[in-house]
C-alpha cells in the first residue's frame, strides 16, 4: 500500500504551537486480468511528525497518542 497526499493544513495545539496536518489516502496498484487496477483505501490525517490524528469535526483534530486537541487555522 502507498500513501497518497490529499491535503495539508496548519493547526495549532493547546499550548499555541503551530504544526502541519496532512491528509493521506492509502492506495494500491495491482495487475488484474483486464489490466492494471488501482485499489483506493481509507483516508487518514497525520501530523507532519507522523503522529495519527482523529477527526473531531472539519476544524478540530485529536492526537491519538496524547489526546491533545488541535484546531485548524
Amino acid at each position: 500500500m502507498q500513501d497518497e497526499e490529499l491535503d495539508s493544513v496548519r493547526v495549532v495545539g493547546d499550548d499555541g504551537t503551530w504544526l502541519g496536518a496532512i491528509e493521506f489516502r492509502l492506495s494500491d496498484r495491482w495487475q488484474g486480468r483486464r489490466g492494471p487496477r488501482r485499489v483506493i483505501g481509507r483516508r487518514q490525517w497525520r501530523l507532519c511528525t507522523g503522529e495519527v490524528l482523529d477527526t473531531v469535526d472539519r476544524d478540530a483534530f485529536i492526537v491519538r497518542a496524547t489526546g491533545e486537541l488541535l484546531h485548524r487555522l
